[in-house]
């Protein structure tokens, strides 16, 4: 794969934008041609388009097998409607020279963290897993150097000779007849290069339909050239920087003010919102990042900035539309990367309802019906993310992490009925932050492990230790 390279995924098996990208479309069930050839381990997966990229994910292995190419590549599309048994293709010619010219003027994208093997972006130093350098920081080479082997240097004691001498005036030696060229780019790459012309194309099969509306959204992203227009920053003027804590004072007053006055216009109404939602995106993730690079003591200013950030809401919403067929599977990834963000600990829990109201909040006009959250929800274990839908005897439908089990949360009851004395549904919600039907669910699967025994009276039902155990 000449023109593919390795892609970043996020925790969801999804690829990650990055700058002004934005994602147009989705198709699942995509396998990819090099010319006429298929490309092993590339047959089934889906395919995202952005307004920079072309993406693909493999179903089966998306960590190992994903990879990404730039539209910048490519110089003219063609369509092949399918025959018999042949399915529909999208024909991507490249062009070779563009290629060149991406790699001289850009660095490598991805790298391999050689402990935990985690793929990294390019400019990043340390490894976002475990923290560890860059083994192999990619450092721009020269692409072709020649240099000439002086016929007047002797092999044997390096004595630079008259040219006009055949045998060495010090040791003797004979010396070279003729200049003898070396070239760091031997004749074999120069046939590769010479070659590449007949793979210079990609064909992308599609066995499940939906070629012809990606095959339109790929001609219209080509055509609009979204890479080539670059965000223009305003530089700020230079001040003289202050000292002390007043200066600090003035500087978090400003960006403060700053973001503020980016939120108030924003939410004046829908179309100035659009407009701004690429700024309101940086917002999220630059309080996002604070939050996890810096220790917040307070629980209520650290909900309150939960909830600022829930209010930010979702950028790109998958519909219908930009998924097609594989949009269950892409709306529960999604949710997969809304609840990472959302749940507090990693043994969560929330109920399907809750988990409805504030998934639909944070996607705001694009909506989604509840039979939509439930068959996503139910794709988590095929998709192996790291949530689960469960189903107690009650009926009750949860949304838990995938480190949650029952042993866990009964341990964590147990802890808190032996510090109250006695413990009731009410009492466990408020201090577990947790809905009530959980709540009870959570006391009754205690109970019947045997940890705590309960209490029905008049004012409602309660739970205690189970002495009998200790006994």
């Amino acid at each position: 794969m000449k023109y593919f390279q390795p892609t970043i995924l996020s925790s969801s098996r999804r690829p990650e934008l990055v700058g002004n990208e934005t994602l147009i479309a989705q198709q699942g069930h995509v396998g990819l041609y090099e010319g006429k050839n298929k490309v092993d381990q590339y047959q089934d997966g889906v395919c995202y388009l952005t307004s920079h990229r072309l993406i693909y994910v493999d179903n089966t292995n998306p960590l190992e097998y994903s990879i990404e190419m730039s539209l910048a590549l490519i110089k003219e599309i063609e369509s092949y409607g399918g025959f018999l048994r042949s399915s529909p293709k999208i024909i991507i010619n490249i062009d070779p020279s563009e290629k060149e010219t991406i790699e001289e003027t850009t660095t490598s994208s991805v790298w391999a963290c050689s402990i935990c093997s985690f793929l990294n972006k390019g400019s990043s130093e340390l490894c976002e897993l475990c923290g560890v350098k860059n083994a192999n920081p990619v450092e721009p080479t020269p692409t072709n150097i020649t240099s000439d082997t002086d016929s007047s240097t002797c092999s044997v004691c390096t004595f630079v000779n008259h040219p006009s001498m055949i045998q060495c005036e010090m040791c003797g030696a004979d010396l070279p007849r003729e200049v003898v060229p070396t070239a760091t780019t031997s004749t074999s790459s120069v046939v590769s290069v010479g070659g590449e012309n007949q793979h210079a194309q990609i064909r992308l099969s599609f066995r499940k339909g939906g070629q012809s509306s990606f095959l339109m959204k790929l001609k219209s992203a080509v055509a609009e050239k979204q890479w080539e227009k670059k965000v223009v920053t305003p530089v700020p003027e230079p001040k003289k920087r202050g000292v002390g804590i007043t200066a600090i004072e003035d500087r978090i007053q400003k960006s403060t003010l700053e973001a503020t006055e980016t939120m108030t216009d924003a939410f004046q109404d829908l179309d100035r919102l659009m407009a701004k939602a690429t700024e309101m995106v940086k917002l999220a993730e630059s309080i996002s990042s604070k939050v996890s690079k810096e220790t917040i003591n307070d629980d209520g200013e650290l909900s309150a900035l939960r909830t600022q950030l829930l209010n930010l809401g979702i950028s790109s919403p998958v519909t219908r539309g930009s998924a097609g067929s594989i949009y269950h599977q892409e709306l529960a990834r999604e949710l997969a990367e809304f609840l990472s963000k959302f749940f507090k600990k990693e043994d969560d829990m929330k109920s399907l309802t809750d988990v409805y109201c504030l998934f639909n909040r944070a996607r705001g006009v694009a909506l989604i019906s509840p039979e939509d959250l439930y068959k996503a929800s139910q794709q988590f274990e095929i998709l192996k993310l790291p949530f689960r839908l469960r189903k107690f005897s009650s009926g009750l439908l949860v949304i838990q992490s995938l480190d949650m089990n029952d042993n866990r949360a009964a341990s964590r009851i147990l802890r808190i009925v032996k510090e109250q004395g006695s413990l009731s549904a009410l009492q466990l919600a408020e201090i577990e932050k947790l809905a009530l039907v959980v709540a009870s669910e959570q006391l009754i699967v205690t109970e019947r492990m045997g940890l705590v025994c309960r209490d029905e009276g008049p004012s409602g039902l309660t739970f205690y230790e189970n002495l009998f155990l200790i006994a």
